[in-house]
């Protein structure tokens, strides 16, 4: 066993069929951005943290206070709780924890959990995918063009394991997963799930940070690009290598 504990370190009693928000580490690090982003405003305050004997021994740290990687927000305004990990899950601890949060939100009497994440098609695109054991929910979704449906494919850790959960026990888990790239941080990525997670669910998040930083991510990729091929031009201006399509 890998001994995965969730300690409550607040009262979240207030709290009335939450819904449960999971960020996570992934594909252009989207369900953690995310995540961060949406607990950074005031509205969300610290509830507590979750151990196990696999997590990486690290301490996340915030406006120079240390927090623990793998923690708990809650907002009794937006009537929400949000799970969050700056580290990845060992697979080792994966069903584990997916196992304690599927507790933790039953216990809570959580009307659904929402997992936010990021996936990489090839197609460099902008969309957003949603996943739902709750099939009414990827009708709507995509109905009202908020989330694109998945006829086939797999998602792996604590996602998958949720969402399988969720259609045994018909408990509401969904996916919503941004188009991200898999090479750098994608904060595009992580305001597209987070717009797509404001139509779901109500919850006003301000993407106009997430936004600034992926215009200053463009365009610095765009000038390391244009210093790339500037620098592997010859005399001529004709590419070095003899590559017939420079």
């Amino acid at each position: 066993m890998n001994n995965v504990e969730i300690h409550k370190t607040a009262d979240m009693r207030k709290l009335k069929k939450p819904i449960i928000i999971i960020g996570f580490p992934g594909t252009g690090l989207v369900g953690s951005v995310a995540a961060a982003h949406l607990i950074d405003s005031p509205d969300f305050q610290f509830g507590g943290h979750i151990t196990s004997t696999e997590f990486a021994p690290l301490a996340a740290i915030h406006d120079y206070k240390p927090l623990p990687a793998a923690r708990i927000h809650f907002s009794e305004k937006h009537n929400a709780i949000v799970i969050i990990s700056e580290m990845t899950i060992p697979v080792s601890a994966s069903l584990e924890l997916a196992d304690d949060i599927f507790e933790f939100a039953n216990a809570m009497k959580a009307r659904e959990v929402v997992s936010l994440g990021g996936i990489n098609l090839k197609e460099g695109g902008t969309d957003v995918y949603v996943v739902s054991s709750d099939l009414p929910v990827v009708k709507e979704l995509s109905g009202k063009k908020i989330a694109k449906p998945i006829k086939e494919g797999a998602t792996t850790g604590v996602t998958g394991v949720l969402l399988t959960k969720g259609t045994l026990t018909k408990y509401p888990v969904t996916a919503l997963l941004a188009e991200a790239s898999e090479d750098f941080v994608d904060p595009r990525a992580a305001s597209n799930a987070l717009r797509a997670l404001s139509k779901m669910t109500g919850i006003p998040v301000d993407t106009a940070q997430l936004d600034k930083e992926a215009r200053e991510l463009d365009k610095g990729l765009r000038q390391t690009i244009m210093k790339s091929k500037v620098g592997k031009r010859g005399k001529g201006g004709v590419a070095e290598g003899g590559s017939m399509y420079g």
